[in-house]
């Protein structure tokens, strides 16, 4: 695929995260507890090292980067500083866990902009595009706000824009077969699809999967720690390439090998007809 005069598009490589916690261990004190704490944060600290290392151009983060709303101000101030560590763009969209509501948000309690200028901060309620400049790419999401109880990342989601790469970013439950359909925040494959996107990257579930998005790219990164029963320790690299192809590479934080992206376990999904029906 190129683009549609014939030429084709800028090579561009993404990394993409989701489901840090940051702060799920700050509430009390005890040795096991700092412990815990020190571990997440160097799991951040290795993804922005990751971001250096392998010359990306943009960091994506889908969600749940903080645990929740009353995390301590030095892990507000870790998180900044690590971000302007990055030197590139990083696009963070808030998840249920870290909402940017009308109040009570951790956003609302530290300048993460000010401390962090390559920072963008998805607020808009109704989803927002971030344009990455000379990178060429354009991403679009909706940030989760407490607000709706029927919150959808993905409904009615606008056309795509004018950039050479076009990438959506969410935080939700896709639905397949097997889903659990009392989980909030539904994702559906006929959704994705009509985004008419590049790459989506998604958040909200701690384990690394694609999901099948018609003819596009869609995967959840997967938490950035090694969870029991599950393939996590690894963050996405994105590669967009010169003939609008994607590839992905699940590159280990732990020191495991990588895997390609054909070695990621694919997930198909269901029309919400068939949901209907049940």
């Amino acid at each position: 695929m190129s683009n549609d005069d014939g030429a084709p598009r800028p090579a561009r490589r993404l990394l993409h995260t989701s489901d840090v916690h940051l702060g799920a261990y700050d509430s009390g004190r005890s040795e096991q507890r700092d412990v815990l704490r020190a571990e997440l944060e160097q799991g951040f600290r290795s993804i922005i090292d990751k971001c250096r290392i392998e010359n990306v151009d943009a960091l994506l983060i889908a969600g749940d980067f903080f645990d929740n709303a009353r995390v301590r101000e030095e892990t507000l101030e870790f998180a900044a500083t690590e971000i302007a560590r990055a030197e590139i763009p990083v696009v963070l969209l808030p998840g249920n866990h870290d909402h940017v509501g009308s109040s009570g948000s951790v956003y609302d309690r530290f300048d993460f902009v000010g401390a962090a200028p390559n920072l963008h901060l998805m607020r808009a309620p109704g989803g927002e595009t971030v344009s990455l400049g000379d990178a060429e790419i354009e991403v679009w999401g909706r940030s989760h706000t407490e607000e709706e109880p029927n919150f959808t990342p993905f409904a009615d989601a606008p056309p795509r824009g004018e950039a050479a790469w076009q990438i959506g970013i969410g935080h939700g439950h896709y639905i397949h077969p097997a889903a659990a359909l009392q989980h909030s925040f539904h994702i559906y494959e006929t959704e994705l699809e009509a985004m008419d996107r590049d790459y989506v990257a998604l958040g909200h579930w701690e384990r690394l999967v694609r999901v099948a998005a018609g003819s596009m790219t869609a995967a959840y990164s997967g938490a950035p720690e090694s969870l029991s029963g599950s393939i996590g320790g690894r963050v996405l690299l994105v590669d967009l390439q010169e003939d609008g192809s994607v590839q992905l590479e699940a590159s280990s934080l732990e020191d495991e090998p990588s895997l390609a992206h054909h070695e990621i376990p694919l997930l198909v999904g269901v029309d919400p007809e068939t949901i209907r029906r049940r």
